[in-house]
Parts: structure tokens; C-alpha cells; sequence
């Protein structure tokens, strides 16, 4: 099932104004035809009037929905470069801290092995 356009549903309340004010307007022989044709018309004024304002109001909430999407847009992006920046300043710390672990590691193997020949030197 898929819903209608906004234009169509415009238009379809429109045409049941103008067929409930067709089907109200007495039909009484003594009246002349003009005053049919002037209710008519008049009642098609009125449709065509609701039918433009309904359309009015669609794109009016439509603008209104783009421009929060934009802004809600534009704030997801933000916040997706702040945590790509800190998720690269946490990649850097930790490569720091791993170059860090491993000069100390070498530091630690030379001093075993400075031990170990001392060790083997007292023996």
C-alpha cells in the first residue's frame, strides 16, 4: 500500500468540498440557474482554497524537517570529527607508549646481558 502525494490528497479534499456543497444546494425549479452556477463556483473557490493551504502546510513542514535534518546533520558530523581527533590522539599516545615499553625492554636486555657476563666472568 503506498501513501499518496501531498497534491493528491489536496485535491481529493477539494473535489469532496465542491461535491458536498453540489449536493446541499437545493434543488428547487423556482431558483435560476445562475445561482447553481454561483454556488458552484463559489464552493470551487473554497476547495481550490483548502487544497492551497494544505499544500502550503505540507511544504512548509517539509522546509522545516530538511532544515532540522541539516542542522541534526551538520551536529553528527561534529561529533564524528571530535571522536575520529581523539581516537587519533589516543592511536598517538599509545604508539608513544609502546616505543616507551620497548627502549626500556632494550635497556633491560642489555643489562641482563652486562649481568650475565659479569655471572660468567665470576664463575
Amino acid at each position: 500500500m503506498r501513501t499518496r502525494a501531498s497534491r493528491d490528497t489536496a485535491i481529493i479534499c477539494a473535489a469532496v468540498v465542491i461535491a458536498i456543497g453540489i449536493l446541499s444546494i437545493p434543488f428547487d425549479q423556482s431558483k435560476s440557474t445562475s445561482t447553481y452556477l454561483v454556488w458552484i463556483l463559489f464552493l470551487g473557490v473554497i476547495g481550490l482554497g483548502i487544497a492551497l493551504r494544505y499544500q502550503y502546510l505540507i511544504v512548509k513542514k517539509r522546509a522545516e524537517v530538511e532544515l532540522t535534518g541539516g542542522e541534526q546533520y551538520r551536529q553528527l558530523a561534529e561529533e564524528y570529527r571530535r571522536l575520529s581527533d581523539m581516537a587519533i590522539t589516543a592511536q598517538e599516545h599509545a604508539d608513544l607508549k609502546l616505543g616507551d615499553v620497548s627502549a626500556q625492554l632494550d635497556h633491560l636486555r642489555e643489562q641482563m646481558a652486562s649481568l650475565q657476563k659479569i655471572l660468567k666472568d665470576v664463575e
